[in-house]
């Protein structure tokens, strides 16, 4: 029996194609979920209120590096486009500590909004989010129109954010 290498690598090249368009979510189909953020300082935000305006939502953890590694870069978005009405949100994990987060907040000069997802709320609500950094790029009409997982290219999220405002 003789191995048609050609045949292989056209079937592999097909499941491949397969699997990617079954896995991965499609861009711009999703509505981000309708949910009641309470900040670390105790403000209340309700997703539903920043439609009309571009937000990025960010989950993170003290203990991720890729996820400290971000927070300069999302600094300078915040600062960039938030006068514009763009937000950062940031959604520290469910088994993060709030003392930490708080000190995290204060050494880095975050300067967006942050909020604990004390029992995985939003986690769930956002598809089942486990792995730091996960971001949602969500347009002004409530979809969202990328997710990332792990470290993002600020140029390209400039980018996208740019066309969205």
């Amino acid at each position: 029996m003789k191995l048609d290498i050609k045949a292989l690598l056209i079937l592999a090249v097909i499941v491949g194609a397969a699997a990617l368009f079954w896995l991965v979510p499609s861009e711009g189909l999703q509505a981000a979920p309708n949910a009641e953020i309470t900040t670390i300082d105790g403000n209340k935000i309700a997703t539903e209120q920043l439609k009309g305006k571009p937000y990025l939502a960010v989950f993170w953890a003290t203990s991720c590096s890729g996820c400290v590694k971000e927070i300069p870069q999302l600094v300078e978005l915040q600062k960039e486009f938030g006068k514009d009405g763009f937000k950062v949100l940031a959604i520290a994990m469910e088994y993060d500590e709030l003392p930490l987060i708080k000190t995290m907040r204060e050494q880095k000069g975050m300067n967006y909004d942050i909020t604990w997802d004390q029992g995985g709320v939003l986690a769930k609500a956002f598809g089942g989010v486990r792995v730091t950094p996960t971001n949602f790029l969500v347009s002004g009409d409530g979809k969202i129109v990328m997710q990332q997982l792990g470290d993002f290219k600020v140029d390209d999220m400039r980018e996208r954010i740019k066309t969205l405002l």
